[in-house]
Order: structure tokens, then C-alpha cells, then sequence
């Protein structure tokens, strides 16, 4: 779900997507990678007991999002990004790009942590991404850079994974409201193959809406719904805030909260991760910025918890349900 660094969104549900990025991958990703994998074992459906219902679910999870709000921190969303300079033509409530634009970005990151799960280890990984954007449209590639990848004998330099997205954003100003509608075609590298001599397919694919308010904290929620390896809906609610702290540059403070629904083979329904951010975003021209940035990802209840370091033991033979890592963002907007 992709999102360029710090450029206002058609609607600003996007106004920190880079600091997304290591996060957005699709929902059974690590199953699908652990298929090809015969030195690593599956997460069990009897390490993740299901937990509450989506009633009781959707209660806890606005009571989470007040008091996220209290604490004023700021979030970014996973769907397309469309720079600010396309946004020229207005009419009947409604804003649309008018300008062909595209945007490159490079994330130089300590550690790949996807929607809480450690996906690297000692290892520095690099996420490359272009959007082009037209009229509210836009198409994203975004790749994973593992320089000391686990999953190979030598832990060599590994091209691990690759995406494609396909979005629509547009807003409705006289509500403040801006949304992204959005498809997903997730490609991983298979780290081994099959016993029979056959690799098995890693695609997966999923669709997402993101709803913004260009209000106060600039709340977003996105739901992403996976459609072809399992059946799993990730559901996350995100804040964002900038403050000015020198001429034009600023810092950049988010967090987000996320609810799982999976029932594709390990049964899950209950609060997943939450995550932490800042950054100061540098400009150096009109078109390019840097931006070092922090980030602590953590598991929102015990089942969470519980998923996460069975992740880490899988993959990397740890047990860790927290992290903390961090980078440096790199955006040329055109």
C-alpha cells in the first residue's frame, strides 16, 4: 500500500508514507514466504487462540484511537501518495490531480518490520519505490533490499520482494474528507524450493480503502482486505502531526493502532500492533528531501504478542514481540 515521503496526498491521507513503508506488505506474507522455506516451521494455529468479536472489537478499537488522540501523535497510511503540485483543478467539492507527476524515493532502513513482524535481522535493507500519478491515479513499485538476508546459506544480498500498486485518491473539501481506493500485487522471492523440486508461487494480493479528515491530527483509517493466499482483513487507525522547527524544515511525529481478523489457517481476531515515529524532514530544494527517521513497534494485546515472537523464532530463532529501528528517507518529487 504506497505513498511518497511527506508530500500532501490528494487529501493528505498521506502525508507520511514513507515512514510506511517498511510496514506494508500484505497480510499473510509471512506464511506465504515460510512455503518455500524447509529449514523454517509455520506459525500454528494453536500459538494464536482467536480472542473477541468484531463488536467488542470495533468498541476497544475507538477507545484506542481517543486515547491516541489525547496523546497527539501523528500516523501514516499505506494508500497511493499524489504530490501536492498535482492537485490544481477543483470543482464541485471536489479536488483532482491535473499535473503527470512522479516521485522517487529511497528508505535506507536497520531493520524490515512489516505490521509488527521482524522480516530481517542484522541486516540493513533498502526500500526503493516510484509512483506515477495522473488525475488521481496512480502506479507504485516499491522493492526489498535485504544485504545479509537470512533465508539464503551465505546470507547474501537478496532482491526479496516486489510490489505493485494501483490506486485512485481524490477528496470532497466541503467535508474535508479525502480516500484511496487501491489494489496490491505482492511478489516475494522464495527463499528455497520445494522437496520435490518445485518452487512454490509467493503472489498474493489485496485490496485497501484508506478514509482521511483534513482536520486536527489528520486522522486516516484503512482497511485492507486479502483476496487470493487467505482470508484476512488488517484494519488500522493513524494519526500525524508536523511542527515547525527551523525555516521549512519540520518534524514529523505519527503512531497507529491495527486490529486482525484472520481466519486463512491461524485463527486471529484481536488487536495487533501499534507503532511510533519521528522524523525531521530536511529540504534540501523544491524537489528533494531527506528525512532521518525513528520508529518502536510494538504488540497490542497478549495473542499479538504471542504471534509476533513466534514470527522471530521461525524465522530468525528469537523470541522479540518489540522493536525499535530507524533510517534515513531520501524523496525526489518531479
Amino acid at each position: 500500500i504506497s505513498q511518497r515521503n511527506q508530500h500532501q496526498h490528494v487529501g493528505n491521507v498521506l502525508e507520511v508514507r514513507e515512514q510506511q513503508q517498511p510496514q506494508r506488505r500484505s497480510l499473510n506474507k509471512i506464511q506465504t514466504i515460510q512455503k518455500g522455506t524447509e529449514a523454517r516451521e509455520q506459525i500454528t494455529p494453536s500459538k494464536l487462540p482467536k480472542e473477541g468479536t468484531m463488536k467488542k472489537s470495533i468498541r476497544a478499537l475507538s477507545l484506542s484511537f481517543l486515547i491516541i488522540i489525547g496523546m497527539g501523535l501523528g500516523t501514516y497510511s499505506r494508500a497511493q501518495d499524489v504530490p501536492a503540485e498535482a492537485m490544481k483543478s477543483c470543482g464541485g467539492g471536489k479536488c483532482i490531480s491535473e499535473d503527470l507527476t512522479a516521485d522517487l524515493n529511497v528508505s535506507l532502513y536497520s531493520q524490515y518490520i512489516w505490521r509488527g513482524l521482524e522480516l530481517s535481522r542484522d541486516s540493513f535493507v533498502i526500500f526503493p519505490t516510484m509512483t506515477i500519478a495522473y488525475k488521481g491515479f496512480a502506479v507504485n513499485l516499491w522493492a526489498d533490499l535485504d544485504t545479509r538476508f537470512a533465508g539464503t546459506a551465505n546470507k547474501e544480498f537478496k532482491l526479496q520482494e516486489t510490489d505493485v500498486t494501483v490506486s485512485y485518491s481524490n477528496s470532497y473539501e466541503p467535508w474535508k474528507l479525502n480516500y484511496t481506493l487501491g489494489w496490491i500485487l505482492y511478489d516475494y522471492q522464495p527463499v528455497s524450493g520445494n522437496a520435490d523440486g518445485t518452487i512454490t508461487d509467493t503472489k498474493n494480493q489485496e485490496v485497501f480503502l484508506t478514509l482521511g479528515l483534513n482536520t486536527l491530527l489528520k486522522p486516516t483509517f484503512s482497511v485492507y482486505n486479502e483476496i487470493e493466499v487467505g482470508q484476512a482483513w488488517y484494519f488500522n487507525l493513524a494519526l500525524s502531526h508536523s511542527f515547525a522547527v527551523y525555516k521549512d524544515w519540520s518534524l514529523d511525529v505519527g503512531g497507529w493502532v491495527s486490529y486482525l481478523y484472520d481466519h486463512s489457517g491461524a485463527d486471529f481476531d484481536n488487536f495487533h500492533d501499534g507503532n511510533i515515529s519521528a522524523g525531521l524532514k530536511i529540504p534540501i530544494n523544491s524537489y528533494l528531501s531527506i528525512k532521518p527517521n525513528i520508529q518502536y513497534s510494538f504488540a497490542l494485546s497478549s495473542d499479538a504478542a504471542q504471534r509476533i515472537r513466534d514470527n522471530s523464532e521461525a524465522l530468525f530463532h528469537h523470541r522479540q514481540d518489540n522493536f525499535v529501528y530507524g533510517g534515513i528517507i531520501i524523496d525526489l518529487a518531479i
